[in-house]
């Protein structure tokens, strides 16, 4: 009689354990640490991230579920200020451990269609500020139908030569990023040589580097105007948890 006792309590304690250690790891894995993150905490930690990555003067970011909208103003790509700077992207890894490193981008963003608007005055500004792809009051004028630029080009040959020339083209979307195209190079009005064409072109080109950008980034076409080129893959507005990031 007292071992069948023992025996229902010892049964009855390993049930209460049993049950306990349950309780226990249903609680554990239910918790923060092994939750993923909410559309509020990841918005906030891509716009942080992007901050970091294209020194903008603000960001917006948007989650929803697998989608992230972003918009950057004043984003720097290869250098140059880029206006307006929006991205539609698919996340991935959304039960990863957030990380602060920039280049975690890579993996969290997996595609993206993406927008960018470069002002004229803003190409000028860097080239303005920049002399060291042998151009001197390099000036560019946008115009729907493509561009023009004037300036001083340094080439060297048997000797250096300072040419003042003007050019004409228009800005095309490459697979690695963004080229002046079609350029005919004038001095004088007469136009000149590929030999010349070709070594100017090598010091620009690309004015806009893709690898600068550490995901994939679709643009499908650009357009330009009096005062812009406006290069897009049609990102798509998005509603849900928002944060604005600043420098502080």
């Amino acid at each position: 009689m007292k071992n069948a006792m023992f025996h229902v309590i010892r049964r009855g304690k390993i049930a209460v354990l049993a049950a306990f250690f349950a309780f226990c790891l249903a609680t554990f894995l239910s918790s923060p640490l092994h939750a993923e993150v909410s559309d509020l905490e990841m918005a906030r930690h891509i716009a942080s991230l992007l901050g970091e990555k294209f020194s903008p003067e603000s960001v917006t970011v948007t989650v929803r579920e697998s989608r992230a909208y972003a918009e950057m103003k004043g984003a720097v790509l290869s250098r140059i200020r880029i206006d307006t700077m929006r991205l539609d992207a698919l996340l991935t890894n959304r039960d990863q451990p957030l990380s602060d490193d920039v280049d975690s981008l890579a993996s969290l963003i997996g595609y993206s269609r993406g927008e960018l608007v470069l002002l004229e005055r803003d190409v000028n500004a860097y080239f303005d500020d920049n002399d060291t792809r042998g151009f001197s009051n390099l000036v560019f004028d946008f115009k729907p139908e493509g561009f023009r630029a004037d300036g001083v080009f340094s080439a060297t040959f048997l000797f250096t030569l300072r040419i003042r020339l003007a050019a004409t083209g228009v800005l095309g979307l490459g697979s690695d990023g963004v080229y002046l195209e079609n350029v005919k190079i004038y001095t004088e009005s007469i136009k000149q040589p590929d030999m010349l064409t070709n070594q100017v072109l090598s010091r620009v080109n690309p004015l806009i580097e893709w690898s600068d950008i550490p995901f994939k980034v679709e643009f499908k076409e650009i357009a330009m105007d009096d005062e812009a080129a406006r290069m897009t893959g049609d990102p798509q507005p998005l509603e849900g948890a928002t944060h604005v990031w600043r420098p502080r």
